[in-house]
């Protein structure tokens, strides 16, 4: 986890994950404090750094439709188990998390997929690239992200 603080007053801006959720839009942010601007690190500007290849890629949700797969098939055989110092009343609850779980990545892997083959994903990632794209044709934006320290090709 990282901590990323205001360089003009200090205060304490987010606390992220630099393995995070990324975030294809304008990075540029400012401090609610002091109205100092800042760089925040989840976000990107697609037109900078291209389209990610391995959002693409099948293989990722082949691997969580298997651990989905795992999930509930092991919530499956809980459901007729004991569960040792466990209430009587709740042995339900454990079974029906991990059927639960795996029901959602199961769903999430297949939807993805059909994003992926079908177009859907790349037509989305497209358009965030144009957005970003016009975001670049202005100068003093981009003239905000260098002084920021975004490295900027010159084209």
């Amino acid at each position: 986890m990282n901590i990323l603080y205001c360089s003009e007053c200090g205060k304490k801006l987010m606390i992220y994950d630099s393995k995070s959720f990324r975030m294809y839009k304008s990075p540029v942010k400012k401090c609610k404090k002091c109205g100092n601007l800042y760089i925040d690190p989840r976000c990107h500007e697609l037109a900078i750094e291209g389209i990610p290849s391995d959002v693409f890629s099948v293989k990722s949700y082949i691997f969580l439709i298997i651990f989905g797969i795992l999930l509930l098939w092991r919530g499956m055989y809980l459901l007729n188990q004991t569960q040792l110092g466990v209430p009587h009343e709740i042995q339900w609850l454990m079974p029906a998390v991990l059927i639960t779980i795996g029901a959602v990545y199961i769903i999430g892997g297949i939807a993805e997929i059909i994003s992926v083959k079908t177009g859907l994903k790349e037509k989305k990632y497209n358009k965030l690239y144009v957005e970003s794209a016009e975001r670049l044709k202005d100068v003093d934006y981009v003239s905000t992200l260098r002084n920021l320290g975004i490295n900027i090709p010159e084209n």
